[in-house]
């Protein structure tokens, strides 16, 4: 929206309308003891050490049974649904590491 003043200043609103999720979120584990982990990186800085920290972490607090890692081509584009089906199924819970 923006609003005439009547002087030389135009002011612009710039907020938004907030996007409603059109997907319900999965269940909370009840415990992550011997869980499959899932770990995707950004493809960002250190977003890979960062998920190898939390992995590792994890792991030594919970005991992780398996670790399935993917990177991500680009930041600035969101994975794969198939990427996202596979982790699905193959994954108790899912990191998703941003770097830099």
């Amino acid at each position: 929206m923006a609003i005439d003043t009547g002087k030389r200043l135009l002011l612009v609103d710039p907020t938004t309308q907030p996007d409603v999720a059109d997907y319900a979120v999965a269940p909370r584990l009840r415990d992550l003891s011997g869980k499959r982990l899932g770990l995707i990186d950004d493809s960002k800085v250190n977003a890979k050490e960062l998920l190898h920290e939390v992995a590792d972490v994890l792991n030594e607090r919970y005991g992780v049974a398996s670790v399935k890692y993917h990177r991500k081509p680009s930041s600035s584009k969101p994975a794969d649904p198939e990427l996202i089906r596979e982790m699905a199924e193959e994954c108790d819970y899912v990191v998703v590491g941003v770097g830099d």
